[in-house]
């Protein structure tokens, strides 16, 4: 890995910490098959919130702050904070990766900034897309990047090309057929960008963050995803859909993916709920 302050983040207590909390031994290694172990583990221990950017902060990428909101604290983090965590627990396993910012395309109809941070992983001949922090339905598992269909973990996907951006394209095949996720390239990324992709995702007003609750993590083989009041429950065979009655309830669903939120984290979010503020024109 090049060069990002934000990669060296884990000390021997970060990481038996990062080790424990995924049900790991020790760090896998550096082989396709490590590289899905390590993302799917992470994946079903480590939920996806954006509780900092709906309550009105930007979350900090300060590697200390990182490790003790989310090792120390059971916290969980977005995609800036949950791949800055991955990037680093790669370094250690000794993986050849590199950033990538990526155009989220779900319900999307033109392609948008590049506000969502992945993973493209050298092994041997071949590259991957590694990815712990997409709050959609990304695959549980690594993607080779190549033409073709691939069976992940949680579902069937595959690369397109966009040869207008000059971009691979991630697609999941849904019962409506294939959807994009998001769209992503080879060009070096530095800190900078995303500590400014950072503070755009948390603060734009076109930003789905600062607006909505998201929230989303395992329950073993259920995929549990929020979106405001509303809770979407995935298995391999169903989906089902419910409204999340009140803060109580709520709560429920963060102990079910692993997400400890003290009461009265839980009490404003709920609050900021009840009293949704106005998207700027």
């Amino acid at each position: 890995m090049r060069g990002a302050r934000a990669l060296t983040m884990l000390t021997d207590t970060d990481l038996a910490r990062y080790c424990a909390r995924l049900g790991l031994d020790t760090l896998p290694p550096a082989t396709p098959e490590g590289l899905a172990r390590l993302q799917s583990a992470q994946l079903g221990s480590l939920p996806f919130e954006g509780i900092e950017p709906f309550l009105g902060h930007t979350p900090s990428l300060a590697p200390s702050d990182i490790a003790a909101k989310i090792l120390h604290r059971g916290r969980g983090g977005y995609c800036y904070e949950l791949n800055t965590l991955f990037g680093a627990a790669m370094t250690a396993a000794g993986f050849d990766a590199r950033r990538a910012l990526a155009r989220v395309l779900q319900r999307n109809p033109e392609p948008g900034a590049r506000s969502h941070l992945a993973w493209i992983v050298r092994i041997g001949d071949s590259r991957w897309l590694a990815d712990t922090g997409f709050g959609g339905p990304g695959a549980r598992t690594p993607i080779e990047i190549r033409p073709g269909e691939q069976a992940a973990a949680n579902g069937t996907y595959r690369m397109t090309r966009n040869e207008t951006l000059g971009e691979d394209v991630l697609e999941r095949l849904t019962p409506d057929g294939w959807q994009k996720l998001y769209s992503f390239d080879g060009a070096s990324v530095t800190d900078a960008e995303v500590e400014a992709a950072n503070h755009v995702a948390a603060t734009w007003r076109n930003s789905v963050f600062p607006w909505n609750l998201m929230v989303a993590g395992f329950d073993g083989d259920t995929r549990i995803g929020v979106f405001n009041r509303n809770l979407t429950e995935e298995t391999p065979d169903a989906l089902s859909r419910h409204d999340i009655a009140d803060a109580a309830a709520l709560g429920r669903v963060f102990d079910r993916i692993g997400l400890k939120a003290a009461p009265d984290l839980l009490d404003r979010v709920w609050q900021r709920l009840e009293n949704p503020l106005p998207v700027p024109a």
